[in-house]
């Protein structure tokens, strides 16, 4: 089934759950269920859950999907299987486990559904777009032949050396910034929302705070008025997050 972006936004900013084809319903944790789990441990679901084929070293199969590289993951690792399985539980409520009939292979849901090469990438879409992540299949450098090889090694190297800059924002400063707002919001409040609510909020509110101030620079005459679409800068436009 061909999910469509639009339609799946819509039922995460209702804190509704989704369907996905033969595996059931998809449920998005709020964020106070994720402060009880610790969002290290639910960061920890979200990257064994989006494994990547593409993010390896070495050259694949052409024909292997990230699900083939998921379940080979979980049956030949007990810890990889027991994290990603405690991840797929919150996301489906439902324990899974490892099905192989001949060379048929597939991950049940408790009878509720199951995931396999078929619906896995959709339940990975899903788990993007709910979580604000972003996934670059795209290697930074591209070496021409051995030599430029060996040169992006040791670029790589001296990147890991050198001393990371500390985070301005990061959810947790954001869902305080959404909860001492003035926009209904609560400290209490705030953690009911699903992580999906969390960015579209924040988004939202800071296109209405720059679009506010952008009015009050015209009117006191401090912002140029030829450089400006209002059209363009209104806090009702789609945010392209």
């Amino acid at each position: 089934m061909a999910y469509i972006k639009e339609d799946i936004e819509l039922k995460l900013k209702a804190g509704l759950p989704i369907p996905i084809d033969n595996a059931g319903l998809m449920r998005i944790p709020t964020f106070r269920v994720i402060a009880d789990i610790g969002l290290s441990i639910y960061n920890l679901y979200l990257a064994y859950l989006l494994i990547d084929k593409n993010s390896l070293d070495k050259q694949m199969n052409k024909n292997m999907t990230n699900f083939d590289l998921f379940f080979a993951n979980c049956y030949h690792s007990e810890e990889f299987k027991h994290i990603a399985f405690n991840g797929l539980q919150l996301f489906f409520n439902h324990e899974p486990s490892l099905e192989i009939n001949g060379e048929d292979y597939f991950i049940n849901l408790e009878g509720q559904g199951f995931l396999n090469r078929e619906n896995f990438m959709d339940f990975q879409e899903i788990l993007m777009i709910s979580n604000n992540v972003k996934v670059s299949n795209e290697p930074e450098y591209k070496p021409g032949n051995s030599k430029a090889q060996e040169m992006i090694n040791m670029i790589m190297k001296n990147r890991k050396k050198q001393p990371k800059l500390k985070e301005k924002m990061n959810l947790q400063s954001i869902v305080s910034a959404l909860a001492w707002k003035e926009n209904g919001l609560t400290i209490f409040s705030v953690f009911d929302l699903n992580i999906y609510q969390i960015y579209d909020g924040f988004h939202t509110t800071n296109n209405i705070d720059n679009y506010k101030h952008t009015i009050q620079g015209l009117y006191a005459g401090t912002i140029d008025s030829k450089n400006i679409k209002l059209a363009d800068i209104h806090w009702a436009n789609k945010i392209n997050n």
